[in-house]
């Protein structure tokens, strides 16, 4: 082996030194050879840190040049820089163990690297963070034991959470200043393995995070890839740790994500890879289950069944929340963050990561932040922070958004209710029962023209089957994956789809359906009146010569 030295020869030198050898000049200059990694000052743990710690070039950069100029352009190369700058800094985190290359984020459990030996090498975030000491590898690259993969495993058990993300992306004791993105995101349905969903192959792409990568055709290596551990859609299905993707501006995307959260296309945004599915978006003659991940459809205003012959306004339909008036579309409600305390007094912010576009209060003033995340309280102004409807400007004050919620749900709910009141909710997919078991006009269907909803081959997409679609998507309780937003992805889409499914049902079972409740009958026959909603013509007969009063 060369002697190692910590000098960079200058590209300079090594030109001038070439050409005095081909031209056979004399001269003093001298081809400085070096190996691509120098002794670790901890040679115990093995871990390397910076080549060349100025410069930030890593060891381990030398050779992975891309993964280098990646890692670069992310918050990890200046995390040292970024703790001495904070208003935060104090004793007890000024050699932290989150800030340089230490055990936190791999496979050490000892103090080693920045906690044993503090060198400047050692500062940041660097690549061995989370891969683990790379001493071995370099010394001896071919053999296959020696590479230290990382690990994509995140959990909250204390014996393995710091073995990677969540080592350090996680509230501690005391004041936390930092965002508690394990606590949030174990609470949340990312956070949650459902081993069977998981398990399936068929669900994989959405349901199990190395099936994710896998389907978005990330072919990277770690230590879960080839064994059958059950991974969640955790930190690193969404964010990318070597921070590669860039928008069309060639500037990387913000957060190392890896797709765009602003792109309104529904195979290109991070979001709707999973939440957008267009095969589950319609009704089929065969689909008893309803629809599956199709919030993103709604969204956009590209989900539901439209009885043949009827239309909505389709400028109202796409000017809500998937409009350019949200730039950062499902991430602009689901991911805010809130600062306020907990219950003990101590400074919290809530990332955002428990995907509650409305997150639960312990208190209102001031704001305390239910740290259980359960979001099972009240949807009203003192029980929840409506944040992600003030911020923005559109909806003025916290006293608007949440009566426009109100009213919103209390509009859907009496369509729905007219559609089908189900009596025997299970969690799982319900099917009308005949009238009088269920109520509204399913249930009378059910009962007077069963067939109308089978799902047996051949059957085609009947008027019934159309109707239940919608109430499986934009209702609560009737389906396993429902849109599930009350309204709040698209009102303007919820209120056409209930709509002109409640005319197209009278038109199409006379004789069998009672006239809707007064009110629901007037807000269809204004939305006819006013050119807001087309539908076919023998329907529109049935409707506007009903009485509304």
């Amino acid at each position: 082996m060369r002697a190692l030295r910590r000098v960079r020869p200058h590209p300079m030198r090594l030109t001038l030194g070439l050409l005095a050898v081909l031209l056979g000049g004399c001269t003093t200059e001298k081809l400085v050879f070096r190996d691509p990694f120098n002794p670790p000052p901890d040679q115990a743990s093995g871990f390397l840190g910076y080549f060349t710690a100025s410069e930030k070039q890593t060891t381990c950069g030398n050779c992975h040049v891309g993964q280098q100029q990646d890692w670069a352009k992310t918050a990890h190369s200046n995390a040292w820089e970024d703790l001495q700058a904070s208003p935060f800094l104090d004793a007890t985190c000024a050699g932290s163990d989150c800030h340089t290359l230490t055990w936190r984020g791999n496979q050490d459990s000892a103090l080693v690297g920045y906690e044993a030996v503090q060198d400047p090498v050692y500062l940041d975030v660097q690549c061995e963070s989370c891969h683990g000491p790379g001493y071995a590898h370099v010394q001896n690259p071919t053999v296959l034991g020696n590479q230290p993969l990382a690990s994509i495993y995140v959990t909250d058990d204390p014996a393995l959470e710091d073995r990677s993300c969540s080592g350090c992306h996680r509230g501690g004791a005391g004041p936390d200043r930092h965002q508690n993105y394990l606590k949030e995101w174990k609470s949340s349905r990312h956070g949650q393995l459902r081993e069977n969903q998981a398990g399936n192959p068929s669900c994989q792409p959405c349901h199990e995070g190395k099936g994710a990568l896998r389907a978005w055709g990330i072919r990277t290596n770690y230590k879960e890839l080839e064994t059958d551990v059950l991974v969640e859609q955790n930190c690193v299905v969404c964010h990318d740790p070597h921070g590669t993707a860039q928008d069309a501006q060639g500037n990387p995307l913000p957060g190392q994500l890896r797709f765009s959260i602003a792109t309104p296309a529904l195979q290109e945004n991070l979001c709707t890879h999973c939440h957008g599915r267009v095969d589950r978006a319609g009704p089929t003659e065969t689909n008893q289950r309803g629809p599956h991940g199709i919030q993103g459809s709604v969204l956009l205003g590209e989900a539901g069944y439209f009885p043949p012959g009827s239309s909505y306004d389709t400028l109202d339909i796409l000017s809500t929340h998937g409009s350019t008036a949200n730039p950062r579309l499902c991430a602009g409600c689901h991911v805010n963050k809130i600062s306020g305390v907990d219950a003990d007094g101590n400074t919290i912010t809530f990332s955002g990561h428990s995907f509650h576009p409305l997150p639960c209060l312990q208190q209102k003033t001031p704001e305390i932040v239910d740290t259980t995340y359960q979001n099972d309280c009240a949807f009203d102004g003192p029980s929840r922070s409506w944040v992600a409807c003030t911020a923005s400007g559109c909806h003025g004050d916290e006293a608007t958004a949440v009566s426009r919620l109100s009213l919103a749900r209390a509009e859907f709910t009496g369509y729905i209710n007219t559609i089908w009141i189900n009596s025997t909710v299970s969690g799982g997919i319900e099917v009308p029962d005949p009238f009088p078991a269920d109520g509204g006009y399913l249930a009378m269907i059910a009962a007077a023209a069963p067939e109308e909803l089978s799902f047996a081959e051949g059957t085609g997409v009947t008027p019934a089957k159309g109707a239940m679609f919608n109430v499986q998507v934009l209702g609560e309780g009737f389906a396993g994956h429902p849109d599930g937003s009350h309204g709040v992805h698209n009102p303007f889409l919820y209120r056409a789809l209930l709509q002109s499914t409640i005319a197209d049902l009278l038109a199409n079972y006379p004789g069998i359906l009672t006239p809707p409740p007064p009110a629901v009958l007037a807000k269809i026959q204004s939305a006819i009146r006013s050119g807001q909603l087309r539908v076919a013509p023998k329907t529109e007969q049935v409707i506007m010569r009903m009485p509304s009063r």
